[in-house]
């Protein structure tokens, strides 16, 4: 069957349209189906193979001189070349596959951006070349990173890893982390999990942003022995460290949807978690529908763009636990505020006046 349709086993309550609490706590509690599962093994399987495209053209291009642009006036947000080529690569690839789907990547243009039209039900998003920064110095840590999403709720994923490998390895130059919703996690063709323990243990590696302090971090009996800290600016891979059990979890401020839906499956389906809370909420809580609200309101593909929520990556007692003892205080935007002060400073420091001559 070439067309089929994911459904979601919803029910709104009848009579009036009115949506109430218990309606909305049925919505976040339901799960994803699709009726037709070769649609969503042909998904992953395909996913897998425009990974492995990706990554041919990355590799292509790391350690030679490329061209770079930023995105922002301090120079602090760069897209390369590589970036760009390996998005409309992966797009025109989608498009060709599968025509009725709709596709979120970073690098989009100005009007993709500012885009109002409604998400499509499958939707692909893409962060073509995660770790940016790490690429066009020469250290190969970054990914890229594919994910698909019906409605909001992650299904598949597929996430190009650079990596030493064999000769007989499937993936030149790497792996590809791949998953399906319930069908387990895998790197080509090997099953992988995330690292099981009751605690953290403080000789393993940990994930966590570059501007949190992890020593001041966290509370109770886990200050000071939170983990090895590591910071390899790629959320992406990461999330691919953790779902292989390299980093015994991983912690991030406020990534796009782009930076995590890939990833974020695999340590799921690694047997992991993923502890978030989105905008407005108080309590952690298991990743589930990304988007909640999709069912009463489709989102704009700007809104998409917009979409960032803090996450805790890692084993199902360890991620919890250290969602529930990060300090309160921590935040993404104090942080973000208190780094940019100085510019912000320097912004509003009015010039100097010439000092003025007496008249003679």
């Amino acid at each position: 069957m070439k067309l089929a349709h994911a459904i979601l086993q919803t029910h709104r309550p009848e009579g009036k349209p009115r949506r109430n609490r218990a309606w909305y706590l049925r919505l976040m509690e339901a799960k994803p189906q699709l009726w037709d599962d070769a649609l969503a093994e042909e998904i992953e399987q395909f996913a897998v193979e425009i990974a492995r495209g990706a990554g041919k053209i990355l590799a292509g291009h790391f350690g030679r001189q490329i061209q770079v642009e930023f995105k922002d006036e301090h120079e602090r947000d760069p897209v390369t070349a590589a970036d760009k080529e390996t998005q409309e690569y992966l797009t025109a690839e989608i498009a060709k596959r599968f025509p009725d789907h709709g596709v979120l990547g970073e690098e989009g243009t100005k009007e993709e951006k500012e885009s109002e039209e409604l998400a499509k039900d499958i939707l692909w998003v893409l962060d073509p070349l995660d770790g940016t920064t790490n690429y066009m110095n020469g250290l190969p840590v970054f990914a890229s990173s594919i994910g698909v999403m019906y409605r909001g709720w992650p299904i598949a994923a597929a996430v190009y890893i650079p990596w030493p490998t064999g000769s007989d390895s499937k993936t030149e130059g790497g792996f590809v982390l791949h998953c399906r919703k319930g069908g387990g996690c895998f790197a080509d063709d090997e099953p992988v999990s995330v690292y099981i323990s009751d605690e953290p243990v403080p000789s393993r590696l940990i994930g966590v942003p570059g501007y949190f302090g992890v020593g001041q971090g966290f509370t109770g009996k886990l200050a000071g022995k939170a983990g090895e800290v590591r910071t390899t600016g790629s959320i992406a891979y990461e999330l691919a460290m953790t779902a292989r059990g390299v980093l015994q979890y991983a912690m991030f401020g406020a990534p796009r949807l782009w930076d995590m839906v890939g990833g974020a499956l695999a340590v799921v389906e690694a047997g992991g978690v993923v502890m978030t809370r989105f905008r407005g909420e108080k309590a952690w809580h298991p990743m589930e529908s990304l988007i909640p609200t999709w069912e009463t309101k489709t989102p704009t593909m700007k809104e998409l763009r917009n979409w960032m929520a803090p996450l805790v990556a890692g084993n199902p007692k360890v991620a919890p636990l250290i969602a529930d003892n990060v300090k309160r205080r921590f935040s993404l935007k104090a942080q973000v505020k208190k780094a940019t002060r100085p510019l912000r400073q320097r912004k509003k420091k009015p010039a100097e006046k010439p000092e003025s001559k007496p008249e003679k």
